[in-house]
């Protein structure tokens, strides 16, 4: 039974126009990181002495682009972003989606009354925000080592710890959406819930890239990896911040299933 609406949600998702969007956005950003690259370069041949602003690892992977850099700098623009930290927003409003807005527009209610499962409707659930957030992180690889190798050519170098980097977003983001998911199905107000997720996403990533909040918060790697870039990580952390965010995450099902299975699902 639980396959059956896992798989309810996944087609939901692929007929979403949110994934469309999601795409969009991950290849506009990537192209104008692109520009971006491209214009930087362009200075510092016209004015070497601008080079002295940049860091040396910031200086070599400008004049050696390819494409396995590029996912570097994606990276950090777009996964491991903070202040305005995009995945955590597009996490946000799909987890919305399909907790708080099933819930108060009836489909929630429909379902459980149709097959009297709540449990295994929870798990679906909890399983596909696994899969969008692991979606989001391949869709950002595949697409920006394809504009990677158009705009500065193939290179498989180091590639295969930049994809590691990557993959470490997944349960913490996963950890992320499912708590307020659970929390958005207290506040009737969808665009509201929207608006805290964000505001609080945003604070929190500020705070993990400049406090010691990353060590016990459940996307502490996302503030680390923003703050040390690409090249600083330590992959000791990365597990260690893993960890905490499965912590997060563990507590966070538990609490959820205990709410499907009390919980009256009437409004």
């Amino acid at each position: 039974m639980m396959a059956k609406f896992l798989k309810n949600e996944i087609t939901k998702l692929v007929h979403s126009k949110k994934l469309y969007i999601l795409i969009g956005f991950i290849i506009f950003m990537a192209i104008s990181i692109c520009f971006i690259m491209n214009s930087q370069e362009a200075r510092l041949e016209s004015n070497p002495k601008e080079a002295l602003e940049y860091s040396k690892e910031m200086l070599n992977d400008l004049l050696n682009m390819n494409s396995s850099i590029f996912l570097k700098q994606l990276g950090t623009e777009f996964i491991f972003r903070t202040a305005a930290p995009y995945f955590a927003f597009f996490m946000i409003v799909f987890s919305i989606g399909i907790f708080g807005e099933d819930f108060f527009s009836g489909n929630m209610k429909f379902f459980i009354r149709l097959h009297k499962d709540n449990s295994s409707i929870f798990k679906a659930k909890v399983l596909s925000l696994i899969v969008y957030s692991f979606l989001v992180v391949v869709l950002t690889l595949l697409l920006g080592f394809i504009v990677g190798i158009f705009f500065f050519g193939l290179s498989f170098k180091g590639l295969s710890q930049v994809i590691l980097i990557y993959l470490s977003a997944i349960i913490p983001m996963a950890s992320w959406g499912l708590i307020f998911g659970l929390v958005s199905m207290y506040i009737k107000n969808k665009n509201v819930s929207i608006a805290l997720g964000i505001a609080v996403s945003i604070f929190l990533s500020i705070s993990d890239k400049t406090t010691i909040t990353n060590n016990f918060s459940p996307i502490g790697v996302i503030g680390y990896v923003g703050r040390v870039r690409f090249d600083g990580v330590d992959f000791k952390t990365l597990i260690i911040g893993n960890l905490v965010a499965l912590i997060y995450f563990v507590v966070a099902y538990f609490i959820g299933k205990n709410i499907f299975e009390k919980r009256e699902f009437s409004y």
